[in-house]
């Protein structure tokens, strides 16, 4: 298939990747931009495509960040709720609960004080990211990152319990 072919395929689909990303997503904002990030992640990695059925490709791909994205809001959810209880005075955490967003800002707040060496792989595992993806951005050992990150968040619940 040429680049022009491939284009022009993937152009005349971005209406049914449309409907298959907000049965996904339930939320019509959400459902376009995995729709984009869809397409963009095809027009990527085309030189990868060797299948015969683009379609199928597209929504594996789709299907895959989809995953990846829910993935990592649940770990976010998980480290923020655990922080919070634990160094915050057992607040109960809901995100309709406005102690639990004024404690995710200072949470956050904190994360950013951290120095690079030490915010860089956390930031990236609260995003989803492995410990080996990790490793390879930062082109460190697995066992070093695992340690910035148990160093980070040591860190971060000490400065929590200053801050509370």
């Amino acid at each position: 298939m040429t680049t022009i072919e491939f284009n022009k395929t993937i152009v005349n689909l971005e209406e049914q990747l449309r409907v298959y990303a907000y049965r996904l997503t339930n939320n019509r904002e959400d459902a376009l931009d995995l729709c984009q990030e869809t397409m963009l992640k095809a027009f990527l990695y085309r030189a990868k495509f060797t299948h015969n059925n683009l379609k199928a490709w597209l929504y594996t791909i789709m299907k895959n960040l989809f995953i990846n994205a829910y993935r990592k809001r649940i770990k976010q959810r998980e480290w923020i709720a655990h922080e919070t209880n634990h160094n915050m005075g057992k607040v109960n955490v809901s995100f309709d609960n406005p102690y639990s967003t004024q404690n995710y800002k200072d949470i956050m707040k904190e994360l950013d004080r951290l120095e690079d060496s030490l915010k860089t792989p956390f930031k990236m595992f609260l995003e989803g990211f492995k410990y080996r993806e990790i490793a390879e951005y930062a082109n460190l050992p697995i066992g070093t990152i695992k340690s910035r990150i148990f160093q980070g968040r040591k860190i971060l619940a000490q400065q929590l319990v200053d801050h509370s």
